[in-house]
């Protein structure tokens, strides 16, 4: 169940999921939820919760592990973004939107002393959630992110997938389907 027991649960989760950071491991439970003042973890949808989890969780509920060390080892900040296509059903359309949505409303001039060797140093790992992952055109998505390697990107069931409520032939609408992406965009290097 949940409670104090389902919290303990929990964090010995987190603590399975952070064995092999080393020192680092601390930091990284603090980073993702597991603060000592006894918060909860942080949720989304990634690694697997163990058979053993609270039966209060909700299907699909899971912990987000930690940062990729083999790809990125220093996290500077993760941003997350919202896109939609409300008419035409484009997947997309919805992830390249969720994308610039994550990115747009940033400016990083400190990014070259940041970052040894700057701009093209900076590595992205990108993550998104969408209700047709398969429909997505990678490269499209790709073409948001003016600079930096992109380490990763994982584009994978989630979003959400509503009625508009209308049928728009003209827009491209097929069905009343309204696709929405959500995207987590990890900058570091």
């Amino acid at each position: 169940g949940g409670g104090l027991a389902g919290w303990r649960e929990r964090e010995r989760e987190m603590e399975r999921l952070s064995v092999g950071f080393g020192a680092e491991g601390g930091r990284i439970r603090r980073h993702f939820g597991m603060m000592a003042s006894g918060s909860r973890p942080c949720r989304c949808l990634s690694t697997p919760r163990s058979s053993s989890s609270s039966s209060s969780s909700s299907p699909g509920e899971r912990f987000y592990p930690p940062p990729p060390s083999e790809k990125m080892t220093h996290v500077l900040f993760v941003e997350c973004g919202f896109g939609a296509d409300q008419h035409g059903q484009s997947a997309t359309k919805a992830c390249v939107r969720a994308c610039r949505d994550a990115i747009e409303f940033n400016s990083i001039p400190s990014i070259a002393k940041i970052v040894p060797g700057g701009y093209e140093n900076m590595k992205l790992v990108i993550k998104i959630g969408t209700p047709k992952p398969k429909e997505v055109d990678e490269e499209e998505v790709k073409k948001v992110f003016p600079y930096g390697k992109i380490a990763s990107l994982v584009v994978q069931e989630g979003g959400l997938n509503c009625s508009s409520g209308v049928v728009i032939e003209e827009m491209g609408d097929e069905t009343d389907e309204f696709l929405i992406a959500v995207a987590a965009v990890t900058v570091g290097y």
